[in-house]
């Protein structure tokens, strides 16, 4: 597994590990304090009865909670400093060679423990969540192209415990097989389904961050252990990206609206990141 020192940047090695694999787990992003303060504000969206509600989505112990009908975003200022995060910011910077941002997602997960006999590791078949939009025939493989998304883990994720799982070097398989063929956005069910790549579980701790490329597939995985794994997901994306940094209405910062107490949750460089205020 590729992870970074701890530190504001990326070294070269890890710049050029990131761009070979197609993933990287940036270590202490956030502190353990601040990562359970998280933690705890996701879990207690979870009914104390259980009466999971009508529009999350739930399967095989994984919980998706949706923020309203259709809108999976969690951009409430108590969320609002995850998207902001300095550090993160920084890193995605260099990789994507541009300070010109926007940031995105904010959906939430929450594993809980399940023992139910599975065939495989995972909970969800391996996917793409690129920001190329699903009618659109081909990937443009250009920098301003590329996303960088990933996920917080707030708990501790062990091996089994629900972790993330990758496909190293997917991203570079992805162009290959789409390349090959007219049309290569429409592959596997317009790669939603890729069944014929092995993954690999990318374990951390609580405050990391696993970095990916746009182009990576990855998959939840069942979680067999008696702590929950509690994430956020988050993508960034260039301004100048040719989908406007998001391929549905709502997706795109210049799609949302703020309240005032969202805009006072935001930093300077948040409001930027929002689509608030002008790069």
């Amino acid at each position: 597994m590729q992870v970074t020192k701890t530190g504001t940047a990326l070294s070269q090695d890890e710049v050029d590990t990131f761009w070979t694999e197609g993933y990287l787990v940036v270590r202490e992003v956030l502190t353990r304090a601040e990562a359970r303060h998280f933690s705890q504000l996701v879990m207690d969206l979870l009914p104390r009865d259980l009466s999971i509600p009508d529009h999350w989505e739930a399967f095989d112990g994984r919980f998706k909670p949706f923020h309203t009908p259709g809108n999976q975003t969690f951009d409430t200022p108590a969320f609002i400093p995850l998207f902001q995060n300095e550090r993160l910011y920084e890193i995605v910077a260099q990789l994507l060679q541009s300070p010109r941002l926007l940031v995105r997602d904010g959906s939430l997960a929450i594993t809980l423990r399940n023992d139910t006999p599975h065939e495989t590791e995972l909970s969800q078949d391996l996917h793409l969540d690129p920001a190329v939009p699903e009618d659109v025939d081909e990937f443009l493989l250009t920098p301003e192209e590329v996303e960088i998304g990933g996920c917080f883990y707030f708990t501790d994720v062990e091996p089994g415990g629900g972790a993330i799982h990758v496909v190293p070097g997917g991203h570079r398989m992805v162009e290959a097989e789409a390349t090959s063929v007219p049309r290569g956005r429409q592959l596997h069910d317009k790669w939603r389904n890729i069944p014929h790549l092995k993954s690999v579980e990318v374990t951390g701790s609580a405050g990391d961050f696993v970095l990916m490329h746009h182009l990576m597939p990855h998959a939840a995985s069942h979680n067999r252990r008696s702590a929950p794994r509690v994430a956020q997901f988050l993508r960034y994306a260039r301004d100048d990206q040719p989908y406007s940094a998001g391929s549905r209405p709502g997706d795109r910062p210049s799609d949302r609206t703020f309240n005032e107490l969202q805009l006072a949750a935001m930093t300077p460089l948040g409001r930027k990141l929002f689509g608030v205020s002008p790069w």
